[in-house]
């Protein structure tokens, strides 16, 4: 009987080489075992492509990189070779019913060098060594990830919260200069909030309490969520736990929030800091839309009252607020004790034909998604050049998704002016707090299996770091060519990937613009930054193939930065 003989592929460890083969070869007829070990640290997660047919071989947990090689051996002597991982499952690749299984295991091959690059470090600024641009509401020595921060100063210096000051800082509702007619407005608000602090019998209890300070009429959206799709048992416990502690989270908020909070105005980079603690209690009064009208100080902000939100009468709005009582409610059973960084960063235009640097290294995935597979890199929302886009409103896509399964986000359009076209917002720290379905009018609230779990840096601070950059729509796909155009695109996504502190975390990002041109613009961008950049398609193998196929004759041509404008 003649021994079998077939191909492994083998994924051996490189310390600090980064010259990794990232995807099984193509062949007519293909019989295949590939190693697992090297990049699957869950033992759940392995389970899902391992067979029966295990061989054992411990793996590291620092490994840096791989490389993958071939050999060809006797079936009857593989078990003894101990250079081999666990196997996936032998696959018979000729373009019939196993194509799934050859693009799942390519798919994994290309996640195994992206878990090598992840970088968890410190995020910027060093709370401890900071500019004077970069204001934080806490006190840091009281940072511990038990116990909630206190606020800085402990009490309040200045109950104007800075609101003759013009642009300079956030208009907040109890601030003492908030008059109306001569009557002190917060008074009124604290007076309607004060009634929800007790348990409610029905959810037409919000609405009267906004509206006695407010010219809010229709609450379309807050109807159906409590009236059609929240179950009895959920519906009971929002009105008599959640609300109640939304509003003491509410009234709480002088005491947690003791100086003006600055707004990060266009044209100046700086950051705030707080804690999350603090963000709870400023989204509960954008809940209950007490904010004072923000186009009296400056057309640049966005509205971060809820009202519109309440107003719409559709399927997509009702989501969105499931996503947001959800956080809340979360919230509510255990408040986070960790710390938010919103920073504003800015730069000019670049001669690109002088930079002459090489091409970073490409990871391009169909499968996965920047939120689920790009924690510890920075990852990119394309972005309205107002911050948060259409998340209050109607707006339902990337950057309104984000906004929702992440609401600490929306933090930042109380403190964001709009984007000029060499500007970037980063947001360090927010959490997760919902899953979702769909996309666009397809959207649907999901909560989560399992709530994330990643390091936090030194001052408490998730290791999530996201960046919004604003893309030009191109209604006309030939206008993406012209050349002030490009260099405008450049621009943003090059101020958006800068390196602040020496940290060259990868780029996690997504299509931006039209086909492999948007990819390119982030590569060189990428490139100039030192940043790696791990390119998720959402499912589009096609232009995943197409785009590692330019990347490789680009890199195999010797390529730079400059040879690219």
């Amino acid at each position: 009987m003649n021994d079998e003989h077939i191909e492994i592929e083998d994924c051996a460890v490189v310390e600090n080489d980064t010259n990794v083969r990232s995807s099984l070869g193509r062949k007519t007829v293909l019989k295949r075992q590939t190693t697992l070990d090297a990049f699957l640290p869950n033992g759940s997660n392995r389970k899902l492509f391992v067979s029966d047919k295990l061989i054992h071989r411990k793996a590291k947990s620092n490994r840096m990189s791989m490389t993958i090689t071939h050999s060809v051996v006797s079936k009857s002597k593989l078990k003894s070779r101990k250079s081999f991982g666990s196997v996936v499952e032998e696959v018979d690749h000729d373009g019939g019913r196993n194509r799934y299984d050859w693009v799942r295991m390519s798919d994994v091959m290309e996640k195994s060098v992206i878990e090598s690059i992840r970088c968890y470090k410190d995020m910027y600024p060093d709370l401890n060594n900071r500019d004077v641009s970069d204001v934080v509401l806490v006190c840091i020595n009281s940072i511990s990830s038990e116990t909630l921060f206190k606020p800085c100063p402990v009490l309040c210096a200045d109950p104007t919260y800075g609101w003759n000051s013009g642009k300079k800082y956030v208009r907040l509702p109890y601030s003492i200069c908030n008059v109306t007619d001569g009557v002190a407005r917060y008074e009124i608000i604290q007076i309607a909030i004060s009634k929800l602090l007790k348990p409610l019998k029905t959810y037409k209890q919000i609405e009267e309490c906004i509206r006695s300070y407010s010219r809010t009429k229709r609450f379309d959206a807050l109807g159906l969520l409590f009236e059609k799709i929240l179950d009895e048992k959920l519906r009971l416990e929002y009105l008599t736990t959640v609300i109640p502690f939304m509003a003491k989270l509410a009234l709480e908020s002088p005491s947690l929030i003791t100086q003006p909070i600055p707004i990060l105005r266009r044209g100046i980079s700086g950051s705030v800091t707080i804690s999350q603690h603090q963000a709870a209690s400023l989204l509960a009064h954008a809940f209950f839309c007490t904010f004072p009208s923000r186009n009296t100080v400056s057309n640049d902000l966005p509205s971060v009252n809820f009202y519109r939100l309440f107003s719409l009468y559709s399927t997509n709005a009702v989501e969105k607020l499931r996503c947001l009582m959800h956080y809340f409610h979360m919230i509510s059973k255990k408040m986070p004790t960790g710390l938010l960084t919103i920073r504003r960063q800015n730069d000019v235009a670049q001669k690109w034909s002088s930079m002459n640097l090489p091409l970073s290294k490409l990871y391009v995935s169909h499968t996965g998604t920047i939120e689920d597979d790009g924690h510890g890199m920075l990852q990119v929302d394309f972005a309205n050049e107002y911050i948060g886009g259409g998340v209050l409103g109607s707006g339902c896509v990337q950057e309104e998704i984000r906004f929702l399964t992440c609401p600490e986000m929306i933090v930042s359009m109380i403190l964001c002016e709009r984007m000029h076209h060499n500007e970037a917002i980063v947001i360090c720290g927010a959490e997760r707090f919902s899953d979702y379905n769909g996309y666009g009018s397809s959207f649907r609230w999901r909560p989560m299996e399992k709530m994330d779990s990643f390091p936090r840096d030194r001052f408490n601070r998730l290791c999530c770091e996201l960046v919004a950059i604003d893309a030009l729509p191109f209604y006309n796909k030939h206008e993406q060519f012209n050349i002030d155009l490009v260099n405008r695109e450049l621009l943003k996504a090059y101020v958006g990937f800068a390196v602040n502190d020496g940290t060259m975390k990868p780029v996690a990002t997504g299509n931006w613009g039209c086909g492999v041109f948007g990819g390119l613009i982030q590569l060189m961008a990428s490139s100039a930054q030192k940043r790696c950049l791990c390119y998720f398609t959402f499912g589009d193998l096609k232009f995943a193939e197409n785009f590692t196929e330019i990347y490789e004759m680009l890199v195999q041509a010797d390529i730079t930065d400059s040879c690219m404008t």
